[in-house]
């Protein structure tokens, strides 16, 4: 699979093409450009697009147009956390949520709180990015014929590189404006700065990061040329070194862009902005199926008429005995029109109006399987139950996330639901997690 990095900063535009297979991965060429203005960016896209075709494009927004949170959670499982981020950050945020993309970061996962039993805690960088800037991204991407499958923070590419750098001690990554903070391996932040404004620059960004981390940073590793961050680092008292990752033994014009190919772990591209597949050659197949469909609807027509007559002298016969089964099973209907139709409707509506309490399957059946499926190590506490038909609505709470999963998968197990969907699970007060669950039953043979 080739895999394109692109990265588009004020200014300069570079790009790092990996080739990824079953047991290697190369970088194969790289470029850094710079441009004047989005007009001259989108020349020398274009120019790239017949390169590209068919690649797996990752591009990047500069970090500074991304906010951020820290949180910490109980798990990293990333399901888990991407539907209780939002509950978990909405408070703090001096904006809508449906005004911005959501996705996040596990940067560490490893330590767990003292005493026996404790459960690990998890650091989650919450990143949002505005759709605004989002889709002017895209826009300017369109048209240069260039539809990339991820967007990312350009400090991704930082974060995907540290792993390939060994340190020790408190380390800073740096590349441009994009800077990485490592304690003894381990990612601590990520972020952007930009040389504009009074608190802004790199100066300011350790001084924030090492008032956040309550650390002083001991080493700086700089990944491109860069005297200016050099000078300043050192003036801090920094000790300084010029690192330049390698892939395969080769090494990219622009370290980032090569960590923006290899990043896996943020997208961008959900919800309205997702994705969708378009390549030239699902067009052609698209053709030819059409082509074939209308070859298939001709040859039906065909074979159609000639079936017509055959099939017409023995239909008038078996009109009549569907028309008797009808009447045996309701003797009191009217003649009816279309007896299949009336029989399955009157079928249905039985259905719903009875559910499974038609075979004998009483409230109180119910309510007694929910009791036998909560595990015994569960603590749970329901304050709605409504059974409406064959639908079962739950609502409660419990202890923990775990427990919930725990739940769903033991009601799962019962010989009278046929499946358990969980609507919503959210931390409400006390800690506890409020969850919703809506069962679908059984019904009979």
């Amino acid at each position: 699979m080739k895999i394109v990095g692109l990265k588009i900063e004020k200014g300069l535009v570079a790009a790092s093409i990996v080739q990824k297979g079953y047991r290697r991965t190369e970088l194969v060429d790289s470029f850094s450009q710079p441009f004047a203005t989005d007009t001259e960016l989108v020349e020398i896209l274009k120019d790239k697009t017949k390169e590209w075709a068919g690649a797996r494009i990752v591009s990047s927004i500069p970090g500074h147009f991304f906010s951020q949170r820290l949180v910490q959670f109980p798990f990293a499982d990333r399901k888990r956390v991407e539907k209780a981020l939002p509950f978990e950050i909405e408070d703090s945020l001096p904006f809508e949520l449906d005004e911005v993309i959501i996705d996040h970061l596990v940067l560490d996962s490893g330590h767990s709180a003292k005493g026996a039993g404790a459960s690990k805690e998890a650091a989650v960088l919450a990143i949002m990015l505005s759709k605004t800037v989002l889709q002017r991204h895209l826009e300017l991407l369109a048209s240069a014929g260039i539809d990339p499958q991820f967007i990312v923070p350009s400090y991704i590419g930082i974060h995907s590189l540290s792993g390939m750098i060994k340190s020790e001690g408190c380390t800073l990554l740096t590349c441009g404006e994009d800077v990485c903070l490592r304690n003894n391996g381990v990612v601590k932040a990520l972020r952007s700065f930009s040389n504009s404004g009074p608190t802004a620059g790199l100066r300011h960004t350790v001084q924030v990061l090492e008032t956040e981390q309550k650390e002083r940073v001991e080493k700086a590793s700089i990944l491109c040329t860069d005297e200016a961050a050099h000078g300043e680092l050192t003036a801090l008292g920094i000790a300084v070194e010029h690192i330049t990752p390698e892939l395969g033994g080769k090494k990219a014009v622009n370290p980032v862009s090569l960590g923006l190919a290899l990043s896996e772990q943020v997208n961008f591209r959900k919800g309205e902005f997702a994705y969708h597949l378009a390549d030239e050659g699902a067009r052609r197949r698209k053709r030819t199926l059409i082509i074939a469909g209308a070859a298939a609807a001709v040859l039906f027509v065909a074979n159609l008429g000639v079936k017509y007559y055959l099939i017409q002298n023995s239909y008038g016969k078996l009109d009549k005995e569907i028309r008797a089964i009808y009447h045996q099973a309701v003797p009191d209907a009217k003649n009816a029109v279309d007896p299949v139709r009336m029989l399955k409707s009157s079928l249905d509506e039985a259905r719903k109006k009875y559910g499974v309490l038609g075979t004998g399957t009483s409230a109180l059946d119910v309510m007694k399987a929910v009791t036998d499926g909560i595990p015994k190590e569960v603590r749970v506490a329901f304050q709605e139950f409504n059974l409406e038909g064959d639908q079962l609505k739950l609502q409660g709470e419990a202890t923990s996330f775990e427990s919930v999963d725990k739940i769903k998968a033991e009601l799962q197990k019962s010989d009278l639901f046929s499946e358990v969907t969980v609507l919503d699970t959210r931390m409400g007060a006390n800690n506890k997690v409020k969850f919703r669950l809506d069962i679908k039953l059984k019904q009979a043979a």
